[in-house]
């Protein structure tokens, strides 16, 4: 049955499945749609047309959905927000709905938000990522899928953030960060994350392969294009991993806010990362 705290405010028009739980003060909006197994803690909120797939915890005082901050946004758009499936919603994260009618914002499976947390309107995560205390992403930003964006990180609108890349605390960013690498010192790409691949379950030849193609893209001084046909040019005749092959095609794809590079000066570069040569 569902459990429904009697201080909670629920519009009629909400779809609401009776395996829910509501807490004190909780405010579900217009339009929402809650799948199976949500919890809705003290003071959460929903926005407009918020529709929430399964087994999600939105902790106290989420505020999911709400209106974009943008100056001249009119309340009566008609957008939203959608969230996929166990995702976790720490205290005072927030997540902002579309800017234009018709238009969503979405979040995928098992992202986990900490506190205070922020994702602007008409963002898209996919799944597996983590945004720890108060980092922010600006409107129309992609993340691919386990990304890691630390701390007080601020990243700028139409940014992409590419699979398994890391982001350093306290960094901003300004251009698309390239999977699968670490990034710091306001957007410089230090080398390959090495922990996460691991973690991810990544061969040691993708990674030596992911090694090898920072070496060329980030560290040889030549131009993005040349890099990757360079790196193209050294997998001739074998097969090149997945891991390499999406890493090119990411950094070769159109960008509205081009892509971030390697370090300038020898003192920026990192340590040994720790994988066999």
């Amino acid at each position: 049955m569902m459990a429904v705290h009697p201080t909670a405010s629920i519009h009629p028009s909400a779809q609401i499945h009776e395996n829910v739980e509501i807490g004190p003060n909780v405010h579900i909006s217009e339009g929402c749609v809650l799948g199976e197994g949500n919890v809705l803690m003290q003071g959460a909120i929903l926005g407009p047309n918020t529709i929430v797939g399964t087994g999600n915890t939105f902790h106290f005082y989420t505020v999911i959905g709400h209106d974009p901050q943008f100056v001249g946004f009119d309340p009566k758009t008609k957008s939203g927000t959608k969230i996929g499936n166990n995702n976790q919603f720490r205290e005072f994260s927030q997540v902002h709905r579309g800017l234009k009618d018709g238009l969503f914002t979405r979040i995928g499976n098992n992202n986990y938000l900490m506190t205070t947390a922020h994702v602007a309107h008409d963002c898209v995560l996919g799944d597996h990522n983590i945004m720890v205390n108060y980092s922010g992403i600006s409107g129309h930003v992609e993340l691919e899928d386990r990304c890691f964006i630390s701390g007080h990180v601020a990243v700028h609108q139409f940014c992409r953030i590419g699979t398994l890349s890391m982001i350093g605390g306290r960094t901003g960013i300004s251009k698309d960060v390239p999977p699968y690498m670490i990034l710091k010192h306001y957007g410089v790409v230090l080398g390959i994350n090495s922990v996460g691949l691991r973690r991810a379950g990544v061969s040691l030849e993708a990674r030596m392969g992911l090694k090898s193609a920072y070496k060329i893209l980030f560290r040889s001084g030549l131009a993005l294009s040349r890099a990757i046909e360079a790196v193209r040019e050294e997998w001739q005749g074998r097969a090149m991993p997945r891991e390499v092959a999406h890493l090119l095609d990411f950094c070769g794809a159109k960008s509205k806010r081009g892509l971030s590079r390697g370090p300038r000066t020898a003192g920026d570069v990192p340590t040994d990362d720790g994988d066999e040569d």
